[in-house]
């Protein structure tokens, strides 16, 4: 549930849908119900409610007994504000938070909610209101934007009386995608306390799919939805054990008795994960469970706030409180913040109240968390001290001296005063800003046309003491070079990126720019003093497509694009050169057999109609003048309609130097086509804590590695999608991508960055149209770096691409408790860690795929895949997986239709363990060229390995034997010439007939079987081609 939306939002719904009529549920438990969607009625047809009101009330009746919810007496309303689409508006959330306050519920779940707020916003000055009004304590989930970083709570988990829920996982860490303080504006703690919700087995309503499905009645989810109901049956369990308490009571019982993580602070865990049976069942002093004491200023003047503690027993109990409060880089407040007494003694079965005390003006600034301790007992304490702010007055200067719009980026300690805009005038930008370290850029784009070029403005590190008057100059900017050892020109966009860290902040800045432009320049700067800065762009540069110098006298290089849809010249040509003004018709004539170099009227030129008039012309080829200012390059595609003849740009200014020339004298131009380039330079320049003086960056073994990437062929298509992402060490995740083509058939050597940079290359066997894009689609290896000077081999779809557990691709089959959890993918190539997912129902593929798994001999469940959870007997028993695919299409002619079975034994693993399970996988080895295809009527030698997925010991006492078919599987032949080579390797003989008796292909068919009753059959049809 990550992501903006233009409406209230699932983290998961409220206990509001209908629960399901089948055991595992809190069934039985549903007091009341009513619908405030868009809905027709209360039935939950996402499966999200059902499993978050099984989390509170759930019986656990399908599992025996052993997955009940946190509060499994308890009685449920169930209110249903989301639609079937998992959206509602403010109001319909608050027409449900009304009728359950007003209908006598004491704790409310809301596993829902909208985008960050300061807690002012509508639904949570609404819950702050009806809690006062009711008593009714509001539990709601965080949110699940964790990785946009701080401040991201939602509402109404903003509001000052919700108990708002993160979500951890079953080690106490936190999940990455859980929602964090502090709240926008006033910058409090939130969010409040912490719960399990990674992987959470509840109830599945029927005929649902919601997160990973167990079986019919269980499924597994993640969200601060599903930490939500467990502070909420805790807080059921609270009010019952003490039904006289206040929904302020609750909120600190829970709060200050839950479980503070080691490593994690207030913003991101609030106190802690809850920990019912230190707040419901053991009597003792519980306190106010979260004071935020900010933010203040040095005018604030002296700041005093009460704790209250609450003894449940019978006795008067005195206490010790310690304070422990700490800003980001681990300085404490001295004694800015004290607490007014050593020793409280709280009243048997009542309350006392303790005093902390700040003094605004002796106090550093910045932001303080931490707690106020009585043993396990603790206060969560939030202070922000705001620095004295500063007029500052920001002018960007273009490149040519000149006041310039820019694109404007400042960050600083407090990432409330963060500036993000685009500064669209010309004149200063003036604004207000604290004291403290800063980091700014400014983008400049200029040049001959609008975007031919950008600059980049970086001061990564300077201080606001006093009014400033900041000057983004890109006059001083200097171009990225990159000098590759043979030609090369950009082959798509160039992007760039700067990181800074200092202080608590991890600031990352992206420009992924449209393929107009050309070159980057960038300020130098000094070594940054504090923290860490990075800056880096990202090139891929291949042989160009098309040279051209003009003849004769001076030799001019001329740079040309190719329309989209134009023809490849390849190889040499030599062309003269006639102008055709205005796209004059009757100008054309003069052209046949030349360069019709067409001159536009002051509308532009259709470039389809310029190329038809010049085809008819006898032209051969034809060259399109831009107009002024206007944009030259185009993005040349390798698949479509074609234009008549090749068709190309060329700028306005030099194309009327060029026919200037050609009206003097004959003027030719001499052409170099190289439509597929035999190598790539992958390039991810970096520089590290400063930009020098020059950049240039030499690509050598010194900072490359080579690799050489065999495309092969899989059908028709002779041009296929790839992508190569990249990222540094500090990223998560690849931005600033593009996809690709490489010619099918064909080997690239790729000449790729080191310096610590991470890559994954992907891969599909035809060509994608969403080329701007990342390539979501086909086969992929797994993140690695390279080393300088390192010669690796990529081999893409080479045969036996087959359904198979991939060596290196981290993807494991195994079992726990009983469950199977299979991870089997389509598609794997020989190559270690490439493997792929069938296409099936993703536009118009025709793939047909179906998994079985039969439990000694009776099918037990059939899905469309060999992915995901099967259920397993609780007794020991002999198990077979069949999964069957077709696939066939005019870009995939091998491995048309693969049949894999795999028997194994499986026993129940011991409790909380998880085996891997003994699936047999054979890989292949044959020898073809890059379409595929070996030579008819002689003998190919083709090795096997049979073996067990990674992390499993080698099978015991290996078996193969191999069939092979040339007709599609109508007849079989066994293999006779086999050799065993030891440690599962097998090495068999084919002898394949000559072309005219075979259908082009040949099929395997193998049976694999170990010492232990595990066996493996695979039948692959036209597993590879006969030339």
């Amino acid at each position: 549930m990550g992501g903006r939306i233009r409406r209230i939002r699932r983290r998961g719904g409220r206990a509001r849908h209908r629960l399901r009529p089948q055991p595992p549920g809190p069934r039985g438990k549903v007091a009341k119900s009513a619908n405030f969607s868009t809905s027709p009625d209360v039935v939950d047809r996402f499966g999200h409610g059902t499993h978050v009101a099984a989390t509170i009330a759930g019986s656990g009746a399908a599992a025996g007994g052993t997955r009940k919810g946190a509060a499994p007496g308890a009685k449920l309303y169930v209110g249903k504000v989301l639609g079937d689409d998992g959206t509602a508006s403010a109001s319909e959330v608050l027409q449900g938070m009304e009728w359950a306050a007003t209908s006598g519920a004491k704790v409310i779940n809301m596993s829902l909610g909208g985008g960050a707020t300061d807690g002012t916003d509508d639904l949570s000055a609404g819950l702050n209101e009806l809690t006062a009004r009711t008593g009714a304590l509001f539990v709601v989930a965080a949110g699940n934007d964790g990785q946009d970083g701080a401040s991201t709570i939602g509402t109404p988990g903003t509001a000052d009386s919700a108990l708002t829920v993160g979500a951890v996982d079953r080690k106490d860490e936190l999940a990455p995608f859980s929602s964090m303080g502090p709240r926008q504006g006033d910058q409090a703690v939130k969010p409040d306390i912490t719960a399990p919700g990674v992987g959470i087995v509840a109830a599945r309503a029927a005929g649902t799919s919601l997160g990973e499905v167990v079986d019919q009645y269980y499924t597994a989810a993640s969200g601060t939805s599903m930490a939500t109901p467990h502070v909420a049956g805790a807080a059921a369990i609270l009010a019952q054990r003490y039904p006289q308490w206040t929904a302020q009571q609750l909120k600190d019982g829970l709060a200050s008795t839950s479980k503070p993580s080691a490593g994690l602070n207030a913003f991101q865990q609030g106190g802690g994960r809850v920990a019912v049976a230190a707040a419901a069942v053991r009597p003792g002093v519980f306190a106010t469970g979260t004071l935020n004491l900010g933010p203040v200023t040095n005018d604030s003047g002296p700041v005093r706030k009460e704790i209250t503690y609450t003894n449940t027993t019978s006795a008067p109990i005195t206490i010790t409180p310690k304070l422990d409060l700490r800003r980001g880089d681990g300085a404490t407040p001295g004694d800015a913040v004290k607490l007014e007494k050593s020793t409280v003694e709280v009243p048997a079965g009542g309350t006392a109240t303790m005093a902390i005390t700040v003094d605004s003006a002796a106090l550093v600034p910045g932001n303080y968390t931490g707690s106020v301790l009585v043993g396990a007992v603790h206060t969560t304490v939030g202070l922000v001290k705001e620095p004295p702010k500063h007029k500052v007055t920001v002018t960007g200067i273009g490149r040519d001296g000149k006041a310039h719009p820019m694109d404007l980026q400042i960050f600083g300690d407090d990432m409330r005063y963060d500036i993000v805009r685009d500064v669209v005038s010309d004149h200063p930008f003036v604004t207000e800003l604290p004291e403290g370290t800063y980091y700014a850029r400014a983008m400049f784009h200029t040049g001959l046309a609008p975007d031919e070029e950008l600059a980049i403005v970086l001061k990564p590190e300077f201080t606001i003491t006093k009014d400033l008057n900041l000057v983004m100059d890109a006059r001083s900017a200097v171009p990225v070079e990159i000098k590759t050892p043979r030609p090369s020109t950009l082959e798509n966009i160039i992007s760039s990126y700067a990181h800074r860290e200092f202080g608590s902040r991890k600031i990352s800045n992206y420009v992924m720019e449209f393929p107009g432009v050309r070159h980057i320049y960038v300020t130098p700067t000094q070594k940054v003093k504090n923290g860490t800065f990075e800056f880096g762009t990202r090139w891929q540069l291949t042989a160009p497509m098309l040279t051209a110098t003009t003849l004769p006298w001076v030799a001019v290089k001329t740079e040309l694009f190719y329309y989209a849809s134009s023809p490849a010249i390849s190889g040499f040509k030599w062309l003269g050169v006639v102008p055709v003004d205005g796209g004059k018709p009757e100008q054309f004539a003069k052209a046949r057999g030349k360069i019709a170099l067409v001159i536009p009227a002051k509308d532009g030129t259709n470039p389809d109609t310029a190329a038809k008039q010049a085809a008819a012309a006898g032209a051969a080829m034809a060259m399109v003048v831009s107009l002024p200012g206007e944009h030259t390059y185009a993005h040349w595609q390798p698949r479509g309609n074609r234009l008549p003849i090749p068709t190309v740009r060329i700028t306005n200014e030099q194309g009327m130097n060029l026919a200037d020339r050609a009206r003097f004298g004959f003027t030719s131009m001499f052409l170099q086509g190289t439509p597929v380039s035999p190598y790539l330079y992958d390039i991810m320049q970096v520089t590290h804590d400063q930009i020098p003086q020059k950049i240039v960056y030499q690509v050598s073994e010194r900072n490359s590695a080579t690799v050489t990437a065999n495309y092969h062929a899989t059908g028709k298509d002779e041009w296929l999608s790839e992508q190569r992402f990249g990222w540094r060490p500090w990223e998560k995740t690849a931005i600033n991508q593009y996809q690709r083509y490489a010619h099918t058939g064909t080997a690239r050597e790729e000449i790729v960055s080191t310096d610590e940079t991470i890559w994954q290359h992907r891969v599909n066997n035809k060509l994608s149209w969403d080329t701007f894009q990342p390539l979501a689609v086909g086969m992929l290896d797994q993140p690695h770096t390279l080393s300088p000077g390192q010669r690796a081999t990529e081999n893409w779809y080479a045969p036996v691409v087959r359904p198979a557990i991939p060596r290196g691709a981290g993807l494991e089959t195994s079992r726990t408790g009983d469950t199977f959890a299979f991870r089997i993918p389509e598609f794997a190539d020989p190559e270690t860690s490439h493997y792929a997912f069938s296409e099936s129902g993703i536009g118009e593929e025709p793939d047909q795929v179906s998994a079985k798994l039969y439990q000694d001999g009776k099918l037990v469940k059939e899905g469309p895949a060999a992915w995901g959870k099967f259920p397993a007997s609780a007794d020991p028993a002999k198990y077979r997986l069949d999964l069957s695919l077709t696939k066939s299409t005019p870009d995939w002619a091998y491995g048309t239709h693969t049949e894999t079975s795999w028997t194994f034994g499986s026993k129940r693993p011991a409790e909380g363990t998880t085996d891997l399970l003994p699936l047999l996988q054979v890989d292949y080895g044959v020898q073809t060229d890059l379409t595929q295809k070996a030579r008819a009527g002689r003998s190919l030698p083709v090795e096997f390995t049979v073996r067990n997925q990674d992390g499993m010991a080698a099978p015991k006492n290996p078996q193969l034997t191999v069939e092979v078919s040339y007709d599609d599987g109508r007849t079989w032949t066994n293999v006779r010439r086999m050799d065993s080579l030891g440690g599962g390797r097998f090495r068999a003989v084919v002898d394949q007939p000559r072309l005219d008796r075979t259908n082009g292909f040949v099929a395997l068919r193998v049976h694999g079987s170990d010492g232990d009753g595990n066996a493996v059959r695979q039948t692959v049809l036209r597993a590879y081609g006969l030339s």
